[in-house]
């Protein structure tokens, strides 16, 4: 469970009606993201932004080891604070619940994009994904089980950066196209995007959850 110092809430305007909860990047951290989530807070929508384990308010000295790692126990390592927070993820949904709101939304960046694409293994609870800068590592071993994830449900938006050497676009291609997500890609950008083009990214981003969690409250 996350305690409640590592969560960060900006709260909506008017009765709460949705949430969307906003996962940050590796050796990031909830605050960082404060004027980004502003761009999903709306008449009845409030944004819910945790500190991943070992991150921010939950610094357990894990970063500094894991920093002294080489580069594939250290992309291991990443994926486990996803997967972790994967676990996570049911507590803070009930947790929204409670507070009122009738449809929640998933956005990810870098980290938490990963563990919001693994969020589609079932149960899933939430109404929209967004992930950027990411890739569907932690989804794999259901992505291709019919049983398990049905392509367009929920939807899916992905951001891409065709440039990146830290997350390779190409699987998110592959991903997008299988499963039917709403795809951005930005060929002049690396994993720090641009300025101009993370702009429109999350411009894109933020409409793309309103559209679906408001079809979702009106249907």
């Amino acid at each position: 469970m996350i305690p409640d110092h590592a969560m960060h809430v900006l709260p909506c305007r008017g009765e709460l009606r949705a949430s969307v909860i906003l996962l940050h990047g590796y050796a990031s951290r909830a605050s960082v993201h404060s004027e980004d989530g502003m761009a999903f807070v709306n008449d009845g929508t409030e944004v819910v932004m945790p500190d991943a384990p070992g991150h921010g308010s939950r610094d357990d000295g894990r970063l500094a080891r894991i920093a002294e790692l080489p580069d594939e126990p250290r992309r291991a390592a990443i994926h486990d604070i996803a997967r972790e927070w994967i676990g996570e993820l049911p507590g803070l949904v009930a947790n929204c619940k409670q507070r009122g709101s009738k449809r929640i939304g998933l956005v990810g960046i870098s980290m938490g994009g990963f563990a919001a694409l693994g969020a589609l293994a079932p149960p899933c609870p939430f109404a929209a994904i967004a992930a950027v800068l990411a890739a569907p590592t932690l989804l794999e071993p259901t992505l291709h089980d019919p049983a398990n994830v049905t392509p367009g449900q929920p939807p899916v938006l992905l951001g891409l950066a065709g440039q990146d050497t830290a997350v390779p676009p190409e699987p998110g291609r592959r991903f997008a196209e299988e499963y039917g997500a709403e795809l951005h890609e930005y060929p002049e950008s690396e994993h720090f995007m641009r300025g101009e083009d993370w702009h429109d990214l999350w411009n894109r981003t933020a409409a793309f959850l309103r559209r679906q969690l408001h079809r979702n409250l009106i249907d």
